[in-house]
């Protein structure tokens, strides 16, 4: 087994919040920690940070620093989430018709909005992944969409307003 230091930590989460598509702010409010933290943390500066804390931004990211499983599908995931409790099922494609086109899916406002309001931001951030990846996007303008759907239907989450 490897031994990680901070600084391959850092690198691992700067990583995977550019594959995102996140800014350094949007991850620190989506982990509950400062911005200086997430700076910190990718130069290799931060100090004592804890385990708890640094496995919170990793999975806000989508990851876990402290599994050696197979990657999850987050798309399904994100899908077994918001589909609890509606007649009709948001489909992959719906998923990622949606995330490219910032338009609710008729029939699907409640999904969106589950998906918006309540699916941890985890979870979203997987899916963005794994859509911008699989269409060979960046994975920035899928953030943008989700955001101004949540401005649209006004969203308390405070996440959705750190999206640059």
């Amino acid at each position: 087994m490897q031994k990680m230091d901070i600084l391959m930590i850092g690198a691992i989460i700067k990583k995977e919040r550019v594959a995102c598509g996140l800014t350094q702010s949007a991850l620190a409010v989506a982990s509950h920690v400062s911005r200086v933290t997430i700076v910190n943390l990718e130069n290799g500066n931060v100090g004592d940070i804890g385990a708890v804390k640094l496995s919170e931004i990793a999975e806000s990211l989508g990851i876990s620093l402290f599994s050696k499983g197979k990657k999850m599908d987050a798309i399904k995931m994100t899908l077994g989430n918001v589909n609890t409790s509606y007649k009709t099922a948001m489909s992959v494609t719906d998923l990622e018709k949606f995330m490219l086109s910032g338009k609710i899916p008729p029939g699907l406002e409640g999904q969106v909005l589950h998906l918006i309001d309540e699916t941890p931001t985890s979870l979203v951030a997987g899916s963005v992944k794994q859509v911008a990846a699989k269409k060979n996007i960046k994975a920035k303008l899928l953030w943008k969409n989700l955001a101004k759907v949540a401005a649209e239907i006004k969203s308390p989450n405070k996440f959705w307003s750190s999206i640059g």
